[in-house]
Parts: structure tokens; C-alpha cells; sequence
């Protein structure tokens, strides 16, 4: 029987029998981060050895790591098309979530962010940036246009997700709402976006950010007004949701701060975080004091999760600090290289999608601990302690390698427009990768 397949053109998979094995490169990476979190979070996990014992730190969070792994290999086993049927359903569970713990979530840190489950502790919110990734990577691979470009339905669609998500997770902390706007604009450009159509949603997300400022500002002189009432109610109700109004004001504050009042107040609670980290970066130098040799990991609060990047810089140094920086950057532009080969928008959407989300969670943490933006509380994907972080970054994993197994690679020649446009409507409306369009 004649092969009517192309010769520039590697015949998809079947779903269930991939012709190649997930890509070694992403493997590498993934192995490396979940040693270097072996070891770095167990050294940052003084406080937890001196309340549970010496050894329990170590195997929960390894067990932890041995279970995202399975996960992650697991998942490279599925075809990435079959994701598609639960991008909606992951989307409505998700935001149940996030509706939930806005109103019956533990507080941790100050605000309700999370549930127990099994035991385990879940925060939506992480869940959140995974189920935006995918949203956009559906919609955008559908409103391609094969000349160049997007249609305005996707990028209406997008942004809305984006605002209502951000919307949602602002009580719990900006930051998070920074980096789904963050991740969206990327993916965006990604998806080849029109330039004028760019800053547009630019000016939309714009407008939304100085519309939570100034909520914050009316939350914050309300709050001066009526202290008083506001201190008998909290103490009367205890479940009572946390105002946030007032602790993202003080962390913009000490963030604004300089040198005398930094000396002035070197331990109160507006500077004790951003003082211990300078001290724990400080003691580091160049090549670090090696594992187990921390000195603030005692000290710095949440140093096993929030603030594992400056116990990394103590104890491996600059070199150590440049070289998981680099994991992360090398993880996206691997993610770059198969997108790049991808026949198809959607995978190649969806494997740059997951990467830009893991490599933005990972810079905004290392960003937050060498003082370049305001303290928050954001996970050092891999190697922070905390279960829900862990998994969702493990899915993020097993999507991409399942993109490297199953997806049809273009191996020859770029299409033209036309030709992509005729193939797209001939098959299913799958849009062709726009890196594979000529002109």
C-alpha cells in the first residue's frame, strides 16, 4: 500500500504508542532540581528537625519528591491531546477552590491560601497558574490566524481567565495575580499576538493593577478610621477572613526603605525577613560554607520554603546560586527547541506554556529573596518544601514530556500561509505552529 505521508513530516504518534521516550534533557533537569531540593531543603529545615526529629523532615519531603516524579512519569505515558477534554473541568474545579478557601481556608502566612486534604495541605492558588496555562494554550491554538497573528475572540477569552483568576487570588497575596498576568502576556507573544492587540491587554491589565491599589488605599483608610471596631471584631470572630490591606502597605514600605532605617530597625517585624536573607547571601560569598553549614537557617523565617534561594546562595554561594539559575532558564529554552519543532500550535503552545510558568514562579522567588521586588511568599518550583507545589510543578512536568513523546515534529521545510490555512481547515481545525509558517 503507498505511504501518502509527507517526507518532511514525522507521522504522529498514536495515542499509547510513542515511536520515541520523553526527552532526556527535561528528565535531566527535573532529576537535578529534586536532588539539589533533597538536599538543600533538609538543610533549611532546622526548625522542623528540633520539633519532629531528625530523620522526618527529610523523608517526607523525599517522598514527596518520589511521588511528583511518578506523577511526571506517568503523565509522559498520555497522549497530551486527551489533556484537552479536562482544561475546562480542571478550570471550574479550580476556581470551586479558590471560591472555598477564600471563605473556609486555613490561614497560613496571614491569609487563607489553603485546605487540608488527606492530610495534605492544598493551595489552589498553584493549581490556578497551571489551569491558566492550559486555557490559554487551548484557546490560543484555535485563533490562529496562518498569516500572522491572533483573532480578538481568543485574546478576549484569555484575558478574561486571567483577570478572573487574578481577581480571585488577590486577597491571598499580589503577587500571584502579578505572575498569571505575567505568564499570560508571555504566552501571548508566544502564540505570535499582534503588537497593537499586546498593549492593549497591557493596558487593560494596567488598569486593573491601579484598580487594586486603590482598593487597597480605601480598605487602608477605612481600616485607620475604625481600628478600633476592626480589633474588637477580629478578636470576637476568629474565622474571620485576614485583611491583607494593611500587609501589603507595610511590605511595600520596607521595600521603599534605606540604609539608616534599615540600620534602625534591623530586626522589627517589617525588616526581619529581608535582614536575615541579606545576612544568610552575605555569609555565602562566592563558593558558600557548603551543606549543612547554614547559619540562619535557624533564624530565617520559613527558610525551607519561602526563603530556600538564600540558604542555597549560604551554602553553595554565587556559583551555586548562577548554576540553579541556569536549570531553570536551560528547562525553557529545551521547551523552546521541541516548541520550535512542533507541527502543531497546541503542543507547542502547551510545552512552552508549563516552562514559562516554572521558570516565572522560580525568578519571582529569587527575585523576592535578593530583594529585588517587595517580600512575598512565592515557592522555589522543585525545591521548596509544601506538597500542592510540588505536584502541580510535577503535572507541569509530565505534560511537557508528554508533548516531547508524542508530537508531530515538522522536519523539513517551512509551509506558507496559504498552505497552513488549507491543511488547518482540512484537519480538524488544528492550527499549524506558527514557528512553521513562512513569512
Amino acid at each position: 500500500m503507498a505511504n501518502n505521508t509527507s517526507p518532511d513530516i514525522q507521522e504522529a504518534p498514536k495515542p499509547g504508542a510513542a515511536q520515541r521516550p520523553g526527552d532526556k534533557w527535561i528528565w535531566g533537569f527535573y532529576i537535578i532540581l529534586c536532588l539539589i531540593s533533597l538536599v538543600e531543603s533538609y538543610s533549611a529545615s532546622s526548625q522542623d528537625i528540633a520539633k519532629y526529629g531528625l530523620f522526618m523532615p527529610i523523608i517526607k519531603h523525599g517522598l514527596l519528591l518520589l511521588a511528583g516524579i511518578g506523577v511526571a512519569f506517568g503523565l509522559q505515558h498520555v497522549h497530551y491531546n486527551r489533556f484537552k477534554v479536562f482544561i475546562p473541568i480542571f478550570a471550574i474545579v479550580t476556581l470551586a477552590l479558590v471560591v472555598y478557601v477564600m471563605k473556609y481556608g486555613e490561614i497560613l502566612n496571614g491569609a487563607r491560601r489553603s485546605f487540608r486534604l488527606l492530610g495534605f495541605s492544598v493551595q489552589p492558588s498553584e493549581m490556578a497558574k497551571l489551569s491558566l496555562v492550559t486555557i490559554i494554550a487551548w484557546v490560543m491554538s484555535k485563533v490562529q490566524i496562518p498569516g500572522g497573528g491572533v483573532k480578538w475572540g481568543g485574546i478576549v477569552v484569555c484575558a478574561t481567565a486571567v483577570m478572573i483568576f487574578g481577581a480571585l487570588l488577590y486577597p491571598q497575596g499580589f503577587t500571584n495575580t502579578v505572575i498569571l498576568m505575567g505568564i499570560s502576556l508571555a504566552m501571548m507573544m508566544i502564540s505570535g499576538i499582534q503588537i497593537k492587540r499586546l498593549m492593549i491587554v497591557l493596558a487593560i491589565y494596567g488598569l486593573c493593577y491601579f484598580g487594586y491599589k486603590s482598593y487597597d488605599k480605601h480598605n487602608e483608610s477605612r481600616e485607620a478610621l475604625t481600628a478600633e471596631v476592626v480589633q474588637v471584631d477580629r478578636t470576637a470572630d476568629k474565622n474571620a477572613s485576614p485583611d491583607r490591606t494593611a500587609t501589603r502597605a507595610n511590605r511595600l514600605k520596607s521595600f521603599d526603605f534605606n540604609e539608616d532605617s534599615c540600620l534602625a530597625h534591623p530586626m522589627t517585624s517589617e525588616y526581619h525577613q529581608e535582614q536575615y536573607g541579606y545576612m544568610a547571601r552575605a555569609h555565602g560569598g562566592i563558593f558558600g560554607v557548603m551543606p549543612g553549614n547554614s547559619r540562619e537557617c535557624s533564624r530565617l523565617p520559613l527558610a525551607y520554603s519561602d526563603y530556600v534561594f538564600s540558604i542555597i546562595v549560604e551554602e553553595l554561594g554565587l556559583v551555586g546560586a548562577l548554576v540553579i539559575m541556569a536549570l531553570y532558564l536551560s528547562l525553557l529554552g529545551r521547551a523552546g527547541y521541541i516548541a520550535q519543532r512542533c507541527k502543531r500550535a497546541f503542543p507547542a503552545l502547551l510545552v512552552m506554556g508549563m516552562a514559562v510558568m516554572i521558570t516565572v514562579q522560580a525568578l519571582s522567588h529569587m527575585a523576592i529573596n535578593c530583594g529585588l521586588v517587595p517580600v512575598t511568599g512565592q515557592p522555589l518550583p522543585f525545591i521548596s518544601k509544601g506538597g500542592s507545589a510540588i505536584v502541580i510543578m510535577s503535572l507541569a512536568m509530565g505534560i511537557m514530556l508528554s508533548v516531547s513523546r508524542y508530537a508531530e515534529y515538522n522536519t523539513g521545510k517551512k509551509k506558507t500561509a496559504a498552505a497552513a490555512e488549507k491543511e488547518m481547515n482540512t484537519e480538524g481545525g488544528d492550527a499549524i505552529n506558527p514557528a512553521q509558517i513562512v513569512g
